[in-house]
């Protein structure tokens, strides 16, 4: 008896960690769902590519998930039960979700996000009930892509259309520009030193260009890299004196990419594959060193299926 019911416990145990193995939201309009936009419930429509969540956040045991076609915020455990959503704005087919950054306080603990409204080029600024606390509504903002915030309240926004990284302080008053390849970009440390990648046209190098807040240029670094195509930076971690960085193959995308942790000397430390969903624009995110998530998904198939973010084991 004893031994079944050491087994029975072993039993628990396990389904209990592979019932965390993954958080899953279902497609659709109601409470906890999530919106999507393809073919099927949009027939006729001539759209490059169809769209459901385009970004998640890792929150503690808690995980964050953009609605970007409803223009809600989901925040859900680990066992993919929704804690809290809120609407964005009043009208959801006059908003688009891009990607979305969490504030925190001195404690660790998420206070507010900042979230970019892609169809009106701005930035809302919202507490974790969606309280509206304040917007950035740069005219010199074109097309708002990514957003990340530091540890002294600033903001960090990469624009495709204008092809720069725009920061602004704590209060959304703009202070400096800096060139922006599509390329992805991070921010570290107390002193948000902004990491980004540089492709030197003459010598064909790849660059990581670290920056001071100030604007002003800490070091640059030839990456040690084969020949390949659209390199992404995800993140940079100080402690590690590593970044991560994804990219397609010269050869040609053929589903994968490659995901690489590369030193601050510029060398490769370890290089394996990631399949990414279809399609997403945030869809990588860590808290730690073993504490990766990736999201899983194809809009194109919705709403059969459902979206997913799953635990990612870096090379």
């Amino acid at each position: 008896m004893r031994s079944i019911r050491i087994c029975f416990a072993l039993l628990l145990c396990v389904c209990s960690v592979s019932a965390y193995a993954q958080v899953s939201v279902e497609y659709g309009e109601g409470p906890g769902k999530a919106g999507y936009f393809n073919s099927k419930n949009h027939p006729g429509e001539e759209e490059p590519y169809p769209v459901g969540p385009l970004a998640f956040r890792l929150d503690g045991e808690h995980i964050w998930v953009a609605d970007s076609i409803g223009a809600r915020m989901l925040k859900l455990d680990r066992g993919s039960k929704l804690v809290a959503e809120f609407s964005v704005v009043a009208s959801p087919a006059e908003c688009l979700i891009e990607d979305f950054a969490l504030v925190k306080d001195d404690a660790g603990a998420t206070k507010s996000l900042w979230i970019i409204d892609g169809i009106n080029k701005k930035l809302l600024h919202l507490d974790t009930a969606g309280k509206q606390l304040g917007e950035i509504a740069e005219a010199s903002l074109v097309q708002p892509f990514r957003v990340e915030t530091g540890r002294t309240g600033h903001i960090f926004v990469a624009d495709k259309g204008a092809q720069e990284i725009f920061l602004f302080d704590a209060t959304g008053k703009l202070l400096t520009k800096t060139n922006w390849e599509w390329s992805g970009f991070a921010v570290a440390g107390e002193a948000d030193t902004l990491f980004r990648l540089f492709f030197e046209q003459e010598s064909k190098k790849l660059m990581l260009v670290v920056q001071k807040i100030t604007g002003e240029i800490a070091g640059e670094v030839e990456l040690d890299l084969p020949e390949h195509m659209n390199p992404e930076l995800w993140w940079a971690d100080e402690a590690a004196s590593e970044c991560v960085i994804t990219y397609t193959p010269a050869v040609g995308f053929a589903g994968k990419f490659v995901v690489a942790r590369i030193g601050f000397d510029g060398k490769v430390k370890a290089s394996g594959e990631l399949k990414p969903p279809y399609v997403m624009n945030r869809f990588i995110d860590r808290q730690g060193e073993n504490d990766v998530w990736l999201g899983v998904a194809n809009y194109d198939e919705a709403p059969q299926g459902s979206f997913k973010v799953e635990p990612f084991t870096l090379p």
